[in-house]
């Protein structure tokens, strides 16, 4: 019988020149030896990109831990191209607890591919988060390979395309769709040999990565407490995380109208004018907040400022 055909894959790269059918050849296979070859090794993940970079071509990307119980930590990162830096600290400081793909892992999805603009809320890309994490960084465009490991713990894999080309496109998305067997086969693997999750039965999880996710966890509860009624902060998480008014009301079985209602008390309490000043003073309270506690950290924050002035 003669041999069956080999499967074809369509990673339509380079990102920014005409798209083109490619075929599982020496080449890709040669990637793909090397990704198996790396399992349970240091290089494992530098060997998963280089083959889903064939797969799919991306100007960076990188993989991260997604945990319910400390802040995401970054296992690996690579630049090919022109994107810009960002100081990592910045992101795992707390804002990361408003990034739609680690929200969309606190509700529990499935593991599978995600396209940031399927899975961002309608307003996110004017929200003060994109701005700072990815236009400023000179992103256009973010996929999320996500793996799940248990119900807390999930594996992100990500690729990332910069201004200075097109985004992602269906057929980019349906590629590794197509490969994505392969991807989570190779994994599962490395998972069962090499230590390199920090689950909390198999490793401590570090005290401060810890302590860090409960002061972000109990700014998301108690940020404005003492001036905000619970529907304006539930309203004021939305804002946030980049949730236009009607969608707000939607996740809120309200109104369009009693959630513009809410947002011009949630200004006036607070004393902002603008999206912006919003998300720079939640940011600025979460080292204030205390966990396991229901008191506002913005309390905190402004007793600190006024001795200070």
């Amino acid at each position: 019988m003669p041999a069956p055909p080999l499967p074809h894959f369509h990673p339509w790269r380079p990102a920014d020149e005409p798209v083109k059918a490619m075929a599982l050849d020496a080449a890709m296979a040669t990637l793909l030896g090397k990704v198996i070859e790396a399992c349970g090794q240091p290089a494992f993940f530098e060997a998963l990109l280089d083959f889903m970079n064939e797969v799919c071509a991306m100007h960076s990307g990188g993989a991260m831990i997604f945990s319910r119980h400390q802040r995401p930590q970054l296992l690996c990162y690579r630049r090919w191209a022109r994107a810009r830096s960002v100081q990592a600290q910045d992101y795992f400081s707390g804002p990361y607890i408003l990034d739609p793909n680690y929200q969309r892992f606190l509700a529990g999805c499935g593991s599978g591919v995600y396209w940031l603009r399927d899975v961002a809320p309608d307003e996110f890309y004017n929200s003060e988060f994109y701005r700072l994490f990815y236009s400023q960084v000179g992103l256009s465009d973010y996929v999320d390979i996500l793996w799940r490991i248990d119900a807390d713990t999930a594996l992100s894999v990500f690729l990332e395309r910069d201004t200075s080309g097109a985004g992602f496109q269906p057929e980019n998305i349906a590629a590794l769709n197509a490969v994505l067997p392969i991807i989570f086969s190779a994994v599962a693997k490395h998972h069962a040999q090499a230590a390199w999750v920090p689950l909390p039965a198999s490793t401590e999880t570090s005290e401060e990565d810890q302590l860090t996710h409960r002061k972000v966890q109990s700014s998301i509860e108690n940020f404005g407490r003492s001036l905000l009624t619970k529907r304006e902060r539930e309203v004021l998480f939305y804002m946030l995380s980049g949730y236009s008014a009607a969608l707000t009301a939607a996740r809120m079985q309200s109104t369009e109208g009693t959630v513009k209602i809410h947002r011009k008390s949630i200004h006036r309490k607070l004393e902002i004018g603008s999206q912006a000043e919003l998300f720079a003073l939640f940011i600025r309270c979460i080292p204030f907040a205390t966990p396991d506690q229901q008191t506002d950290p913005l309390d905190a924050y402004q007793s600190v400022k006024a001795t200070r002035a």
